[in-house]
């Protein structure tokens, strides 16, 4: 969401959504983070916090000298009370997420088109904002802004390495979570990074894993198309694959996949998504071959014979038709459309295939076999198109 050039109006229309969104925020924020249950000040501070970073996305610069003051106030009640200096910081890093998902979705209804490039350039202000704010309430509680912030971020890397672990506990995670004030998803992805290019520039309720030797990150509720435009503005410019989503305890299992979908990204056996992460759950046929190289090698030696008795150039357009018939369910013009060939051709080429394989090309557990062995076969060819 970038506001900045929608004029005054929609600001003020937006506006008028702030307290709904702080009355969420802080709800909860005492859900998640109960050593604040009882804090008074949280609503209005909450309150004051949206509507200064309102300002902020629509032009006015950083935090306020009124909102600084605020924070450190904030810091002081906290030290009196007897909390921590990092308790008030990860709730605003809680409340900051939650806030730019409702003002996003309330500026979506108001017309606003959310571009990829919009989101990235908001999730940096949002943790130039929350550095800011984290800053002003360590300098309140008497302590060292930066010893808190870097308190704040070994429990969220200590929290990732927990989540990653084998068969990590519930209560073990969601003490690391209330501890690193993290809210607790329904869902995750593990997204698997180059070693190589610029750091994530994304939303706040992402674990980042970049002291990590093959680094990655948690990515919380991964479903969902604008999830989806964040990630990909976040991670611009870095390889990267998405593994697939699961339940929080099963993360480990997801950065399993994301990083052999990497591997196969690298090697070439799964072609780049034009700068985009890879979603391992697009290629499962390429992954579920490479995984067993030399037993597909030799199950393809048995259900793919027939295919040898032809001369090679042949046969690559034989492999490549009957791949395309197998996924358009046998249909002669689909599988032409995705060939760039004309209908006839594929129908030609088909009848060599059913004069080779006999009655065994129409078995659905032959098909299912041929479905991957034609996948690992094929994968990294160029168009089939212009052969035939």
């Amino acid at each position: 969401m970038e506001i900045t050039q929608q004029g005054a109006a929609l600001d003020e229309r937006l506006r008028s959504h702030v307290p709904e969104v702080a009355a969420e925020v802080t709800v909860r924020i005492r859900r998640d983070v109960p050593a604040l249950g009882r804090a008074r000040y949280l609503d209005s501070f909450v309150e004051s916090l949206i509507e200064d970073f309102l300002g902020l996305l629509a032009g006015s610069g950083p935090p306020s000298d009124e909102i600084l003051a605020r924070a450190r106030d904030a810091g002081a009640r906290e030290a009196a009370a007897g909390r921590g200096p990092d308790v008030l910081p990860a709730a605003a890093r809680l409340g900051a997420g939650i806030a730019i998902a409702r003002l996003t979705e309330h500026a979506g209804r108001l017309g606003v088109r959310v571009e990829i490039g919009a989101v990235g350039r908001t999730a940096q202000q949002v943790f130039a904002y929350v550095d800011r704010i984290t800053a002003a309430v360590a300098e309140g509680h008497g302590g060292s802004p930066g010893r808190a912030v870097g308190e704040a971020e070994e429990r969220r890397r200590e929290l990732l390495d927990l989540l990653l672990s084998t068969d990590p506990g519930t209560p073990e995670i969601r003490t690391a979570a209330l501890s690193a004030g993290w809210r607790l998803p329904r869902t995750v992805a593990v997204i698997a990074l180059s070693a190589a290019g610029p750091r994530p520039m994304l939303p706040p309720d992402v674990l980042l894993g970049l002291h990590r030797d093959e680094p990655c990150l948690v990515l919380p509720d991964p479903e969902g198309l604008t999830r989806r435009r964040q990630v990909a503005a976040g991670l611009r410019g870095r390889t990267a694959a998405v593994g697939p989503t699961v339940e929080v305890p099963d993360a480990a299992r997801s950065l399993r996949w994301a990083r052999r979908t990497l591997s196969l990204v690298k090697d070439g056996g799964i072609a780049a998504a034009g700068g985009r992460p890879v979603r391992a759950v697009d290629h499962l046929p390429r992954l579920m071959t490479s995984w067993g190289a030399e037993l597909v090698d030799l199950v393809a030696a048995d259900r793919l014979a027939p295919l040898d008795s032809v001369r090679p150039s042949l046969r690559r357009e034989l492999e490549v038709t009957l791949l395309a018939l197998l996924e358009c369910h046998f249909r002669a013009v689909a599988a032409a459309a995705r060939l760039h060939v004309h209908p006839q051709t594929v129908r030609y080429r088909l009848r060599k295939l059913e004069a080779l394989f006999g009655e065994a090309l129409y078995e659905p557990r032959n098909q299912l076999d041929m479905h991957l062995l034609l996948h690992a076969r094929t994968a990294g060819r160029p168009d089939p198109g212009k052969a035939g």
